[in-house]
């Protein structure tokens, strides 16, 4: 008996070294397995977009989704402060264009989630921010009778926003002690509510900004991918028309500012060998290599992205450790012609770009 319980000990061990040697050479397997099936449901969510934004021009008059309000308008919502602050707006400069974009965002956020902490009052109004790239969403939340924050704007690869969605109440309270913290450095609140809120796919400058000559008119990247310059000159802003997108099947709408698949940790898509997942103004969705988009920044002067123009600038609160300051070139982040241009050449010669 002794002897049949001594080798009935070696067969486990022999059994659960083989288990082990399996396992090992699946973990790739179920990784790579589970990176596809995430890259697909990412897809699926931007095709999603692309057919809420068409919805959203059929049912206002053509235009492309982006905050609505305008100076000296009163627009219509529950929050009369908000709007009252609206129409106070005289429009006479682009900037007066943003703060009621600014109204907007806070209004669309207080009509579709129920946070105490954030109140529809003039004092919770962000500073010194864009809204238009990763939060112009909110118009099409709205539209779609979604609430917010919302999944359908969201990576599944995007680790912060997606705890931010499970764990709003928690992040507002202390903005800077969560988890997953703010990459705002800003102590004030009002700088900070609006993260769980944001998509982690941003639009192109060319969807909410002009594409004519002055550049006080269109939206750049400046110094770094952090910052930009905005129009100063009014009535240019969120007018865009889905008529005025001359290829829509080579003109990207939104992108996933990092390749959250390839490596081991996130990077920033325009990084050299970077991939990430984009949508087109026609609907469909796909994941590309980043450098093989063209090259463009001002409208009027596609071929001055061919040389680096600004810094891809990492943040510790958001970015990998150990990323550094690089210079990148400039995609279809800024602008390839405006709407009248092609991203892909080879989606214009219909040749299939290569994706996971």
């Amino acid at each position: 008996m002794a002897r049949a319980r001594a080798f009935a000990l070696v067969e486990l061990v022999v059994v659960v070294a083989i288990a082990g040697v399996l396992l090992a050479l699946c973990l790739p397997a179920i990784d790579r397995n589970r990176k596809q099936a995430s890259i697909r449901g990412d897809a699926a969510r931007l095709r999603l977009i692309g057919q809420a934004s068409a919805m959203y021009a059929e049912d206002f008059e053509d235009r492309l989704f982006t905050f609505s309000w305008r100076p000296d308008e009163v627009p219509v919502t529950p929050n009369t402060q908000l709007a009252a602050a609206c129409a106070q707006l005289l429009g006479n400069s682009g900037q007066d264009d943003q703060r009621a974009a600014l109204y907007q965002q806070l209004d669309l956020v207080t009509q579709m989630s129920d946070y105490r902490l954030i109140q529809p009052t003039i004092t919770l109004t962000p500073q010194a921010h864009t809204p238009y790239f990763i939060y112009s969403h909110l118009v099409l939340a709205y539209h779609m009778g979604d609430g917010v924050p919302s999944e359908v704007f969201v990576s599944h690869a995007d680790a912060s926003r997606n705890y931010w969605i499970e764990n709003t109440e928690e992040y507002l309270l202390d903005p800077h002690g969560s988890p997953y913290p703010s990459p705002t450095a800003s102590p004030d609140f009002r700088n900070l509510w609006r993260w769980p809120f944001s998509s982690s796919f941003s639009l192109g400058p060319s969807h909410f900004s002009s594409d004519s000559a002055p550049p006080n008119t269109v939206a750049r990247s400046v110094s770094h991918h952090w910052s930009w310059s905005m129009p100063t000159t009014s009535g240019v802003l969120a007018r865009r028309m889905m008529t005025e997108v001359a290829h829509p099947s080579a003109k990207v709408m939104m992108y996933d500012d990092y390749d959250r698949y390839s490596g081991a940790t996130h990077q920033y898509f325009a990084l050299p060998g970077a991939r990430t997942l984009v949508s087109f103004y026609d609907g469909h969705a796909q994941s590309v290599l980043t450098e093989s988009a063209n090259l463009g920044f001002d409208p009027n002067h596609p071929g001055s992205g061919a040389f680096p123009s600004y810094f891809y600038r990492p943040r510790k609160q958001w970015d990998p450790p150990g990323a550094l300051d690089t210079l990148v070139p400039i995609y279809f982040d800024q602008t390839r012609d405006g709407l009248q241009g092609v991203d892909f050449p080879a989606l214009w010669h219909r040749r299939p770009i290569p994706s996971e």
